[in-house]
């Protein structure tokens, strides 16, 4: 089975180009979940180390009892491979981490230690996202493309966070709203850019991982889910693998 490469949503342009030339099966291992290159790879064993180290952290503090993860290993992945990716982006930019990182608050927020590499994973992977979002808002173009509208509004309708048509949903757009999600599209174009650059391929037993780079809220449902992002493989396919330990 071949890895499989990133994908746009609403682009079939761009998937194509990104899905042509399929690689062999030699790069296909169990061992490997992500490749980055000809060398560089994301590896089970890593994803299983901060699985195992998480699991530790949360049975610790619950006193020893058995407890339910709060995510799935695609989530690992995901942040491994987002830290990866960011890291890259924020070094041609010239971009920089703070000195002073918001790690204890972080933990605060996801309830393990600041110390934990889960912990060191999100806090870093927040603050390149924000600070790269700062960056390409402030070199983007003044308006969004329509057709990158159209796939935010159908995330929201998918999600049934929204009750108005496309037009609609247009004209509601404030002009921070629209700098905002120009800054988000332009990150997500250097993002896919990097990935097809890079080729970057992801194990099919992470079918539906994508990274996100903006997010939305839902007030009435709590629900949050993305409205930008960089997906990988066929859109609604399930993952192979969630949780194992």
């Amino acid at each position: 089975m071949t890895m499989l490469r990133a994908r746009r949503l609403a682009t079939a342009v761009v998937a194509a180009s990104l899905t042509v030339g399929g690689l062999s099966a030699c790069r296909s291992q169990p061992a490997v979940a992500v490749y980055i290159g000809q060398s560089g790879q994301i590896t089970e064993h890593r994803v299983q180390q901060i699985w195992d180290d998480t699991e530790g952290l949360l049975e610790e503090a619950s006193g020893g009892k058995a407890t339910r993860m709060p995510i799935a290993r695609a989530d690992v992945v995901g942040l491994l491979l987002t830290n990866e990716l960011y890291g890259r982006v924020a070094e041609r930019d010239r971009v920089t981490l703070p000195a002073t990182m918001p790690y204890d608050e972080v933990a605060g927020q996801i309830g393990l230690p600041a110390t934990a590499d889960i912990t060191r994973l999100y806090t870093e992977n927040a603050v390149l996202r924000q600070t790269l979002l700062q960056s390409a808002a402030g070199t983007a173009g003044a308006q969004p493309s329509d057709e990158d509208l159209r796939d935010v509004y159908q995330r929201f309708a998918d999600n049934g966070a929204i009750d108005v048509d496309f037009d609609a949903f247009k004209s509601s757009l404030q002009p921070a709203d629209k700098q905002e999600l120009q800054g988000a599209f332009a990150l997500r174009d250097a993002l896919e850019t990097l990935v097809s650059d890079l080729d970057v391929e992801v194990s099919p037993r992470y079918e539906n991982l994508e990274l996100g780079i903006s997010s939305y809220t839902d007030q009435n449902s709590g629900r949050s889910f993305s409205i930008v992002g960089v997906p990988f493989g066929e859109p609604g396919s399930e993952p192979l693998v969630v949780d194992v330990s």
